[in-house]
């Protein structure tokens, strides 16, 4: 297990442009060699590079999981193409024609369940099939972009300072994890899945996340 602190593109939000689950991690093209080669040292899985209807906004755009991944309809047919390129047949790539398309905010998900805004309610059961794990439609801490103000693994997840024990409870239950705490990233920022990428084994984090920040962050993960 590692960790890693860094910038992209001279930025904290790391999880902005990279998305990472147990299978794969998708990067931009854009990204520089010495950058995409200290990644590489932090995560065993293989480094794909791709872009969403030409945008480097890998994690604002998809959502994804070890069974599938969520794309936006405005994909390019000749990136949908890469992207099949190189996964399995097995592993389902759904192109969602929905009007709110930053799924990456609008999904909170891992290997075991899976939370949707319910701005894409009508698309539940559409998602439920392509990730192959329950999901639920479900807002917490007075915010409707569920994946934004959250980030999970398989062994915990962290959410929204706002976030009642309640919510912290019921997140617990859908997503199928030990722990479920409170946080934040990058010196104070609750949009957590903005600061970071995990999987169960590694973690990029935001340059200005703070030591207090990162000992809850890998604990409730265990990174």
């Amino acid at each position: 297990m590692a960790i890693l602190k860094t910038q992209i593109f001279g930025r904290s939000l790391v999880g902005v442009y990279l998305i990472a689950n147990n299978s794969y991690i998708l990067y931009p093209p854009a990204l520089l060699k010495p950058t995409l080669k200290k990644f590489k040292s932090i995560f065993e899985e293989p480094f794909y590079p791709l872009t969403v209807n030409n945008s480097n906004l890998l994690g604002v755009y998809t959502a994804s999981n070890k069974n599938g991944i969520i794309v936006p309809h405005i994909i390019r047919e000749d990136e949908l193409n890469i992207l099949k390129s190189y996964l399995n047949e097995s592993y389902k790539i759904g192109v969602l024609k929905s009007i709110d398309n930053a799924f990456g905010n609008l999904i909170l998900c891992n290997d075991s369940g899976a939370i949707i805004s319910s701005l894409l309610k009508n698309y539940r059961t559409t998602i439920e099939d392509i990730l192959d794990v329950e999901t639920v439609t479900y807002e917490f801490a007075d915010y409707y972009l569920p994946g934004s103000i959250s980030i999970t693994n398989n062994y915990g997840c962290l959410v929204h300072p706002l976030a009642s024990n309640d919510e912290i409870e019921y997140i617990s239950s859908v997503l199928k994890v030990d722990e479920v705490d409170v946080s934040t990233v990058n010196r104070g920022v609750p949009y957590l899945s903005s600061g970071a990428i995990v999987n169960d084994k590694s973690g990029i984090f935001g340059m200005d996340s703070t030591g207090p920040e990162l000992m809850r962050l890998t604990s409730v993960l265990r990174l």
